[in-house]
């Protein structure tokens, strides 16, 4: 029930959405946390490490390599590649930085699954098109465009318009 009220959803709701991926609690009792918790990390794969790289994040990166939220999900940023000459520096040692022109030469898809695109939106296709054909399987982007992608390959938008709208759709439903 805590879950739900953080998240603003009815308990029932939590319950129906969590009964797709199986039964994991006991009628009348509830679930027990620590193991709904496991259960949940399985499913959604965090149970494995996933290398990510990152397509011309500049500051983006920055906040991403900051994450604790991506380190305690096993998302492990290993490359930026960046068209900025001046941001490829070092981050402390922590990931190595190369220029956009270098990815098919040190993008392993074997190692690096996933690939998160912050670009202009002209950019997004021909960058997916490349991607696909390094062998990156799962793209993150971040503008409102659609895009064209091989059968083979996950691809997800964050446009941050529809979050903005969902926004301010709640700010207005508070003013009334």
């Amino acid at each position: 029930m805590e879950l739900a009220e953080s998240e603003g959803i009815h308990h029932a709701k939590l319950r129906k959405d969590l009964s797709y991926f199986g039964n994991f609690g006991c009628r009348g009792v509830g679930y027990d946390v620590e193991s709904l918790k496991k259960e949940l990390a399985n499913i959604l794969g965090f149970n494995r490490l996933w290398g990510v790289v990152i397509i011309g994040g500049g500051q983006l990166s920055e906040t991403l390599l900051k994450s604790q939220a991506l380190r305690d999900n096993n998302f492990s940023i290993r490359k930026i590649f960046e068209k900025n000459p001046e941001l490829l520096k070092s981050h402390n040692g922590q990931v190595s930085v190369y220029s956009l022109d270098q990815m098919e030469k040190n993008i392993n898809p074997d190692e690096d699954h996933i690939a998160i695109i912050a670009l202009p939106p002209p950019e997004i296709q021909a960058m997916i098109d490349r991607l696909g054909k390094i062998g990156i399987k799962g793209i993150l982007y971040m503008a409102s465009r659609a895009v064209n992608a091989p059968g083979n390959m996950v691809i997800m938008n964050q446009d941050i318009s529809i979050n903005l709208g969902m926004m301010t759709y709640k700010l207005l439903e508070k003013e009334e």
